[in-house]
């Protein structure tokens, strides 16, 4: 399956984004009047949160699901725009934004030199190209519990999943600084943004595990029914430190690298 279901995603993984989504930004850079475009944009995360804070920056938001854009329009202010497109191939001239960014978007590439290349096109020069991905080499204690439980369960299924995966997913800081060199850009930083995601019982954790709002989640929700239930048990007894009132805290860690774009072509 794919993403098709915009109010689920934010119940899901739409609550970590908005909590990384202001590190992100902050790390990036922006300035007033800026026009920003946000690559594979959702539902809107980075936008509400660029716009929250006053600045009278602009944003336009792209994304290849019809529904997501749906969202994220009826969600924003009039200071953003989102229509429907491929970061592979942008519908946009070159060189039109300040900025360029992707929240949570590089481990979807399918062809991440491509991606990265138009992110850098439509970036007008000494334009900033940023991104960030959760850091999935151990990063996001939230999934990795997951992967055991779920590996007891059904290894051959966990593997085959995971076969998958796209590119860049496992990638780490030092392969993320090669590509934003190899794609022309200077002045190329990255660095870890971490945080601690609070729940107030492990229902309201473990609820939108149930529903197929991403492949993940369609996922652990397949296999929670096909195990019976055993999957969920075998999560809540990974779980340490949880409070007396049920309440508890996971971290999180997210991977970003940046760049600076330096001519027309992207080539310094």
């Amino acid at each position: 399956m794919s993403y098709s279901d915009p109010e689920g995603y934010e119940a899901f993984m739409g609550r970590w984004s908005a909590r990384l989504a202001p590190l992100f930004l902050r790390f990036a850079g922006l300035e007033d009047g800026q026009h920003i475009l946000d690559v594979g944009c959702g539902t809107g995360v980075l936008a509400r949160a660029a716009l929250a804070d006053g600045r009278t920056i602009r944003i336009t938001g792209v994304d290849p699901v019809e529904s997501f854009i749906a969202f994220a329009r009826r969600a924003s202010s009039s200071r953003a725009e989102f229509q429907v497109g491929s970061v592979e191939a942008l519908p946009f001239p070159d060189g039109v934004f300040d900025a360029t960014l992707g929240l949570l978007v590089l481990q979807e590439f399918a062809e991440p030199d491509r991606s990265i290349g138009e992110m850098v096109r439509v970036t007008r020069p000494f334009g900033r190209v940023a991104a960030c991905q959760w850091d999935f080499r151990g990063g996001m204690p939230m999934m990795a519990m997951f992967w055991e439980a779920a590996t007891a369960l059904a290894p051959d299924e966990v593997a085959g999943y995971q076969a998958k995966a796209r590119p860049l997913r496992n990638a780490d800081l030092e392969e993320f600084s090669r590509r934003w060199m190899k794609a022309g850009l200077s002045n190329v930083r990255t660095a870890h943004l971490e945080f601690r995601m609070p729940f107030r019982s492990f229902e309201e954790f473990w609820l939108p595990f149930r529903s197929s709002a991403t492949p993940f989640s369609a996922f652990a929700a397949q296999l929670d029914r096909e195990s019976g239930g055993e999957l969920e048990r075998l999560y809540r007894k990974k779980l340490q430190n949880i409070r007396s009132d049920g309440s508890f805290e996971l971290s999180a860690r997210a991977l970003v690298v940046s760049g600076q774009r330096n001519s027309m072509d992207g080539r310094g």
